[in-house]
């Protein structure tokens, strides 16, 4: 059994993309979950790599304020920013400034790893629900390092739709997929993902034109064989 769950804003319980929720859908999906939480004594928390302004924001808009209190809503605000290293202050201004809605995902690995702490929690108690194959399955195992699943109804690669990846854990805007993984997460298995992450980083430090070319080069000498 969990004892803290956190939801991601973006992509999930608000539009980010092209997708959107349904609001009648997720409002039951939440007047489920929340009561739940609270009787199992599992801390819901809500959690956004948005800048504090756009995060209440998207909250207001969303009317899902009245569901989340201050201490379980984590949001990117300016004490995070400032105990950056100087040059990286600097890159996530510039970011904001070019862009309000800009999304520093790698703080939700920051505030998981600090609840865990305040709460005195175990990584195996904690559970992460996102929809970002990269940096919400892909972090989390590397840092945070508790489990998460993702979100089969809007899979992205950084921001990009995806296909689903096999030995994972899914999940849908229904109470009943939530209420399971809280209560028993399933057996996963990694190595898809591991193969996924280390494909892409291969394109990125060698190139597609390399790939093809030296997938054409191995085709030509097997024919010439």
């Amino acid at each position: 059994m969990k004892k803290a769950c956190f939801i991601e804003l973006e992509g999930v319980l608000s539009s980010f993309g092209n997708y959107s929720p349904n609001s009648r859908r997720l409002k039951n999906f939440l007047d489920d979950l929340i009561p739940y939480c609270k009787k199992k004594k599992v801390e819901l928390f809500i959690i956004s790599g948005h800048h504090e302004s756009i995060a209440q924001k998207k909250l207001r808009e969303g009317e899902l304020h009245p569901y989340f209190d201050k201490e379980h809503f984590l949001f990117v605000d300016e004490g995070y920013i400032s105990s950056k290293a100087e040059v990286d202050q600097k890159l996530h201004r510039e970011g904001l400034e070019k862009d309000p809605h800009f999304i520093d995902s790698y703080f939700k690995q920051v505030a998981i790893g600090k609840v865990l702490a305040e709460k005195k929690l175990q990584t195996k108690d904690a559970l992460l629900l996102g929809d970002d194959l990269w940096v919400d399955g892909y972090y989390t195992m590397r840092f945070s390092k508790i489990d998460f699943a993702l979100f089969e109804e809007n899979l992205l690669d950084r921001g990009k739709s995806i296909q689903l990846v096999s030995g994972l854990a899914y999940f849908k805007l229904e109470f009943d997929s939530v209420k399971s993984l809280i209560e028993k997460f399933p057996k996963v298995d990694n190595s898809a993902l591991d193969k996924y992450v280390f494909e892409a980083m291969k394109k990125v430090l060698i190139g597609d034109n390399f790939v093809e070319a030296v997938k054409r080069g191995l085709v030509k000498k097997t024919q010439n064989n």
